[in-house]
């Protein structure tokens, strides 16, 4: 299993529109700083799927032919903005989109849905297999039906847990059996003073990745402001917990 990070920030990006931070400034000289909304793209040899959808560009890096299927994980814009000019193209087949049972969608999505099929969705604690990937859908904590994703091949194991705010009891209990090599991990702010009803602090992510125990976590769906704090604390991180980059690449 390969996944590559096409977007790894959250719904902002980075540079932030109007912001003078240094984390800003910089990335407007140095593309390599920069972030899109997360979203990622996982080969297993017998098929490629995407994970959420949100940059607008992803037309552009994923041919049509190359896409069998896409995992959303709820329907707010940055995770499904990518869809609203890719729904338009030309494709013998339709791709199937599966998600939450969430009927508002985002916008005419589901009414104008071109080459996508949103006709299956997906209820939390459900497997379905795509070729060779095994998909177990977990509860996330959110503002609109959302979902996580637990994909497994015969000798692979990983979980894509965003957005949330920390975790169900049932959710980090399933996880702890499931026990996943790698985790990607909504990490959005620094050390808050009181929780985001939607989104990880760093202190609540770390939580996660001591409580459920895998080998390496990446955090993703990264706020400016966490890219500022992290550089004036570079040791804030344990050795297995990383910073995810879009278009880094991971083999598990």
């Amino acid at each position: 299993m390969q996944l590559a990070f096409l977007g790894t920030g959250n719904c902002a990006g980075i540079p932030v529109y109007g912001c003078d931070c240094q984390v800003c400034s910089d990335s407007r000289n140095n593309p390599e700083l920069k972030r899109g909304s997360l979203c990622a793209r996982i080969n297993t040899g017998g098929q490629t799927i995407l994970i959420d959808a949100g940059i607008p560009y992803l037309g552009e890096i994923c041919p049509a032919d190359k896409i069998d299927a896409i995992l959303l994980s709820h329907y707010h814009i940055d995770h499904v903005m990518g869809l609203f000019p890719m729904r338009w193209g030309v494709r013998d087949k339709q791709i199937a989109v599966l998600g939450p049972d969430d009927p508002d969608g985002c916008a005419d999505l589901h009414k104008h849905n071109g080459i996508f099929d949103f006709s299956r969705t997906l209820q939390p604690f459900e497997t379905v297999r795509i070729a060779d990937l095994e998909v177990t859908t977990v509860a996330l904590n959110h503002s609109r039906p959302s979902l996580g994703f637990c994909l497994s091949t015969a000798d692979a194991r990983l979980a894509w847990l965003a957005d949330t705010s920390g975790l169900p009891t049932e959710t980090l209990q399933f996880l702890q059996s499931f026990q996943p090599e790698i985790i990607i991990l909504d990490c959005t702010f620094p050390p808050l003073e009181q929780a985001h009803k939607s989104h990880n602090d760093i202190n609540a992510a770390l939580a996660i990745h001591e409580n459920v125990g895998p080998y390496q976590t990446y955090l993703a769906h990264i706020d400016h402001t966490l890219d500022l704090w992290l550089r004036k604390n570079p040791d804030a991180l344990p050795e297995n917990v990383h910073v995810a980059r879009d278009f880094m690449t991971l083999s598990l």
